[in-house]
């Protein structure tokens, strides 16, 4: 009997959906290394993209826009710009300057960036919302 308690126990556990704060949201975003988005080739840098950064005729930016990183491991990442514990478009995390970190002005979370993880360090339980990048050389492109 107990074995059987256990087995409906890690059932029900593995059912239980944790809500996606942000939502989904159309994300597009072309980047050109070699012109508009230049400051994105060293490795340890980050770029922000709102709706006033884009041409709202070809690109979106999600819920309160991205936030792309060239990680310490050389990669590319991207991340949706809204805290996912205030799930507010106009809390938006800020960078730090070694963009290790980018931390929530309203809760005081620090998300990892640096390898791309979004992992929360704070009050927040939710990771950043991550995108798709995909590309090579100097053209990427950023989606869901």
């Amino acid at each position: 009997m107990r074995p059987y308690l256990v087995f409906l126990f890690l059932l029900c556990i593995s059912c239980i959906k944790v809500e996606d704060p942000i939502g989904n949201f159309p994300v597009y975003l072309r980047l050109d290394l070699t012109t508009i988005d230049k400051e994105l080739r060293p490795v340890g840098t980050s770029k922000t993209y709102t709706s006033k950064d884009i041409n709202l005729n070809l690109e979106r930016v999600g819920f309160g826009g991205v936030l792309v990183v060239h990680a310490t491991d050389d990669r590319f990442y991207a991340f949706d710009l809204a805290c996912p514990h205030e799930a507010n478009r106009s809390v938006l995390i800020v960078p730090d300057e070694n963009t290790i970190y980018a931390v929530c002005p309203k809760c005081g979370t620090k998300y990892d960036i640096a390898f791309g993880t979004g992992a929360p360090d704070g009050v927040s339980r939710f990771y950043l919302k991550r995108y798709n990048i995909s590309g090579s050389g100097s053209q990427w492109t950023v989606n869901n």
